[in-house]
């Protein structure tokens, strides 16, 4: 199979992948997809990084698709395959481009970071919570390690961070919402959750509402952390700025408002729930 047709595989399964009608017939693509790119990768000679790339992207989105079909147990291995390839092409590119925020190694940077990210919550999607945080604390360390503080990386891999820094501190709260041991967890979720918010501030842009409804989302995370903490000052400020983004994004802030409704919830009651019932709703995962 040529390069054009490996190219138009690809954009077919990933069209067949946003429609739930299509899922079954997606799955297959993918398999197709997927062979085509590693026939390529493992050809012979020197295999090209963009066949190495789109296997890993291939692998990545079959994991996805899996994981929202209700086949996360079997999603781990597309998804774990995937992040190892994006590990290796983010060492040869690293090895050649010593600028952090080089396209080249800015976009090899922030796909491994998603892959990690995108592997953990299929993790917890397949009943693995600990794997789920194993991973996202991963993902946080291999974005660190690279860059040295997340303002030094490029656009792509500081979204990515957003986004790693966001899930983990889902994660964390989920945790604490379980399995309440002490305050240590959820000050390393409000944690979390501010290093998220410092990220995605950084990145609003109103011709991309994607970025205003991680925004919202993240407010409320935040928020539900902050007031469970006992801030509650900086909580009602967070709660007041997701509300301000839910109100421009309207319906597509579903989610957002959601979490925010629970902070919202927490700021106007003497108490705060602890139990799994007070939480475990609000953990599903979704695709960005």
């Amino acid at each position: 199979m040529g390069p054009d047709e490996r190219a138009r595989l690809f954009e077919q399964a990933r069209e067949w992948s946003r429609r739930r009608d299509d899922w079954p017939e997606a799955d297959r693509l993918w398999l197709r997809v997927i062979d085509a790119y590693r026939e390529a990768a493992q050809g012979p000679g020197r295999p090209g990084r963009h066949d190495r790339q789109q296997l890993a992207r291939a692998l990545r989105r079959r994991g996805m698709l899996l994981a929202a079909h209700g086949r996360a147990a079997e999603a781990m291995a597309p998804g774990g395959e995937a992040v190892a390839i994006f590990e290796r092409v983010h060492d040869a590119v690293a090895a050649e481009v010593g600028e952090v925020t080089a396209a080249p190694r800015d976009e090899a940077l922030a796909e491994l970071v998603t892959a990690l990210v995108d592997l953990a919550e299929v993790a917890f999607t397949a009943g693995q919570p600990a794997t789920r945080r194993e991973l996202l604390g991963r993902a946080v360390a291999v974005g660190l390690a690279a860059v040295g503080a997340p303002p030094s990386a490029g656009p792509r891999t500081r979204r990515a961070l957003g986004a790693a820094y966001h899930h983990q501190a889902t994660a964390l709260l989920h945790r604490h919402l379980t399995r309440p041991a002490s305050a240590d967890g959820l000050r390393d979720a409000a944690l979390a959750a501010a290093r998220a918010c410092e990220l995605r501030q950084a990145l609003l842009d109103p011709a991309r509402p994607l970025s205003l409804r991680e925004m919202a989302d993240t407010y409320g995370v935040y928020a539900r952390c902050l007031a469970m903490t006992g801030d509650v000052e900086r909580a009602g400020v967070m709660l007041a700025l997701g509300n301000r983004l839910v109100k421009l994004l309207g319906s597509a802030a579903e989610q957002p408002a959601q979490n925010l409704r629970v902070a919202a919830e927490l700021l106007g009651r003497d108490g705060v729930p602890t139990g799994s019932a007070a939480g475990a709703r609000l953990f599903r995962w979704r695709r960005r």
